[in-house]
């Protein structure tokens, strides 16, 4: 069996909010001893070289030591396909989008992603529409999808790909909302060298941001591209499918199904939109508007859903942003009769909570699955007070939820990727009295995310017997004030050295 030795390290201790000098033995893929007596170390060393000379050894030279991140709501294969598209992200304007999108080296269609109207400082969301597309070219297709991806704009010419029984499309204005946009790769399908190549894009680089499990969330057409490339994972993959849960039961899918590094969890369902695109379903109207959102799944049909995945043992993550969508999700587990949960249904996002529901989610048992990330929208006059006015200071109110007993895991949604920079937005949330410490933020990116896979027996500590998924870093990450610094090292993904950063000093021995 292959050993790795990781010696001259800090543990990072999230229960007792410390850190303490140790060595770690990995033994195969897990952890095998944990040493936390040091003085001995050139001993054990020389132990381990005479009997195991095949053995890695790292020197890491004093750096820190967490588990690996999960990211609990993820988009990967999209995230890698995106890779190959134009990147609207860094736009800072309307004019700069167009450009980009004018200048783009494709020959059949130009697919711009993740604009974000928020970052402009000149145009607007509504000064965009198909006739100003059209200006860039009227003979191939030409989209702009929104970094939420609930909401996107295409030129005449892709409009004449959009089925006529797909719904909420403005064809006036070429607006495309919700499944229109989301499901925009079945109709300008990714060839599937574009998907091997974004497939090998999105491992490396969800692993330079030290994550080493991933809630992926795809069709299932990008489930069978994951069965394809299984030998190309890196990272350990747990599938949701999109509107999937007719397929699993016709062929009798349940959750859990697969092995470590990939395996079926459960079925995604979208019970509303964004608060970008103001297709979020809310109980108020939004700023300047009457418009109060959409509700894409009736309650009475809800109910039928969550008892057929019951019936059927597949977990459900059901996306509810607004609080009119999260009153429909709770009545209708009030309706199916849902007490302990034993499935771990979750809902994603939960942006705009009251109390009312924060209790019920607890009674319930529901996971919170939601997105430090989403912060950076948070601050005053930025996009969620422009959308929702006065209300936008009671959002994401992680420190409430997880004071209530819920369980809470953190993921990106892509918006954008990185722990440590949706870490780094929870611990210095504006709103103080929500602000997570640093222990808090982490634990629900590694120890608390895979309980809702139930692996938590498997992985999220740094304990013995556990998957030897580990991040290095460079600081200690408990304290606050390291975190403009802070930086990923090396990523361990099984006991092997999966990533590591090209700067590093970090000794093999």
């Amino acid at each position: 069996m292959p050993f790795t030795f990781l010696y001259n390290l800090f543990l990072v201790d999230l229960k007792k909010i410390s850190v303490k000098p140790c060595n770690i033995l990995i033994c195969d893929n897990k952890i095998f001893k944990i040493f936390l007596n040091t003085f001995k170390i050139t001993k054990i060393i020389k132990y381990l070289r005479d009997n195991f000379p095949d053995i890695k050894i790292y020197n890491l030279n004093g750096t820190y030591v967490i588990p690996g991140f999960t990211d609990a709501h993820i988009h990967l294969l999209a995230h890698g396909i995106e890779k190959q598209r134009v990147n609207l992200s860094a736009c800072s304007s309307l004019d700069e989008c167009l450009e980009r999108l004018n200048s783009a080296k494709t020959k059949d269609l130009i697919f711009g992603v993740n604009w974000d109207e928020s970052n402009w400082s000149k145009g607007k969301k509504e000064d965009l529409n198909r006739y100003v597309l059209d200006k860039i070219s009227k003979n191939k297709p030409i989209i702009m999808r929104r970094i939420c991806g609930h909401f996107a704009v295409c030129n005449t010419k892709a409009l004449e790909f959009i089925p006529s029984e797909w719904r909420i499309v403005d064809r006036e204005n070429g607006y495309l909302y919700e499944d229109a946009a989301l499901y925009l790769n079945q109709i300008f399908k990714p060839s599937l060298k574009m998907y091997e190549k974004g497939i090998a894009i999105a491992m490396e680089h969800i692993l330079s941001l030290g994550i080493t499990s991933v809630h992926e969330i795809t069709d299932l057409y990008g489930f069978a591209r994951y069965q394809q490339f299984r030998d190309n994972l890196r990272v350990r993959v747990a599938i949701y499918l999109q509107n999937g849960l007719n397929p699993a039961v016709n062929c009798g899918l349940q959750s859990n199904f697969g092995e470590d590094f990939l395996k079926f969890s459960g079925v995604k369902l979208f019970m509303d939109g964004s608060i970008g695109a103001r297709t979020a379903a809310i109980n108020n109207h939004y700023q300047n508007s009457k418009d109060r959102g959409k509700l894409l799944i009736s309650e009475d049909r809800l109910v039928r859903i969550i008892k057929c995945a019951e019936e059927h043992s597949i977990q459900l993550m059901i996306h509810s942003i607004g609080d009119r969508s999260t009153d429909t999700v709770l009545n209708a587990f009030n309706i199916a009769g849902i007490k302990n949960n034993i499935l771990r249904h979750r809902i994603e996002h939960l942006e705009i909570l009251n109390d009312r529901q924060i209790h019920k989610i607890a009674d319930f048992g529901l996971i919170a699955s939601m997105q430090p990330n989403f912060l950076r929208w948070q601050s005053a006059g930025n996009m969620y007070e422009k959308n929702l006015g006065p209300v936008y200071k009671k959002m994401n109110c992680f420190k409430t939820i997880e004071s209530a007993g819920i369980k809470l895991i953190f993921g990106s949604d892509c918006m954008p990727l990185g722990p440590l920079y949706g870490i780094n937005l929870a611990i210095n949330n504006p709103i103080n009295s929500v602000r997570l410490t640093p222990a808090e933020a982490i634990r629900f990116y590694t120890e608390t995310a895979p309980y809702a896979t139930f692996d938590e027996h498997k992985k999220g500590k740094i304990e013995k017997g556990q998957f030897a998924d580990l991040v290095i870093l460079n600081k200690n990450p408990l304290v606050r004030t390291n975190y403009d610094a802070l930086k990923i090292l090396m990523v361990f993904v099984n006991g092997k050295l999966a990533w590591r950063n090209s700067k590093s000093t970090v000794d093999k021995l």
